[in-house]
């Protein structure tokens, strides 16, 4: 597994696993198939089976990079602490690599502030955010020095989310892709022309796609209930895509989101 050093020298797994609707066994499996970044969210309801299966695997709790985050209710109501005790209590661990602010909520600067101080507690090794557009970004800049670390964004060849890639690019905000391949629902890797590049590479449309999105500088967490998928979806480190396939992808970008829109969500 290939690592990101993100600023203040945190390191990051490339690829982790989307651990949303997965129960113990499956996040057990992909805890053996290599993975070490598991992204989990108290709204997921499954912080628990996370627990669990970390402590099943016996895999050492420093070898492990683990996300978790704040829910939109309790950033309007304020309870950033009793929400991250809670989620630590559901993960059996005594803190998270990873806090993200879910979804821009209203008082998302105010839950950010109290972010900072359990980051300086040690509950926490390091603080960003999820479904961040431009204009929430520069709303937490007026009201704090501290930059997050990440942005977990909806990202994928046909929603490539451009303006927020550079503008975190130019910040040193990392990208994490989340439904980096689309979801079930867009079926991207029955694609023509991600069949066509998998035949030409000699692998599978998933690992074209998580291939493109690491030679783009992003971090991705695909989400898998599958063993043998859990294994391809780590295999996007022995091959490169050449500059014309790259293009090629490029060019599917539709502007249209599968998720949620940021500037317009109703939960």
């Amino acid at each position: 597994m290939e690592q990101m050093t993100l600023a203040g020298n945190i390191a990051i797994p490339q690829i982790g696993l989307g651990t949303y609707d997965l129960k113990e066994a499956e996040i057990g499996s992909g805890l053996e198939a290599g993975y070490r970044l598991l992204d989990t969210a108290w709204q997921y309801g499954n912080e628990k089976e996370v627990g669990k299966a970390v402590k099943a695997s016996g895999i050492k709790r420093e070898e492990l990079f683990i996300t978790t985050k704040l829910w939109t209710e309790d950033i309007r109501l304020g309870k950033v602490r009793e929400e991250l005790e809670e989620s630590l209590r559901n993960l059996q661990m005594e803190y998270v690599d990873l806090y993200l602010i879910h979804w821009p909520a209203e008082k998302f600067e105010a839950a950010w502030a109290e972010m900072v101080k359990l980051k300086e507690e040690g509950k926490i090794r390091a603080i960003g955010v999820s479904n961040f557009q431009i204009r929430h970004f520069k709303q937490l800049m007026q009201a704090s020095e501290i930059v997050p670390i990440l942005n977990q964004a909806e990202c994928h060849p046909y929603f490539q989310n451009r303006d927020i890639v550079s503008y975190c690019a130019k910040n040193r905000i990392a990208v994490q892709a989340w439904c980096p391949l689309g979801g079930s629902y867009a079926n991207f890797t029955k694609k023509e022309v991600f069949t066509l590049l998998a035949d030409k590479y000699g692998k599978t449309p998933a690992q074209i796609i998580l291939r493109w999105h690491i030679q783009k500088g992003m971090l991705a967490i695909p989400r898998s209930s599958d063993r043998n998928r859990q294994k391809e979806n780590l295999d996007v480190f022995s091959f490169r895509l050449l500059p014309e396939d790259m293009k090629i992808i490029d060019m599917l970008d539709t502007g249209q989101r599968i998720g949620p829109d940021p500037d317009n969500f109703q939960f």
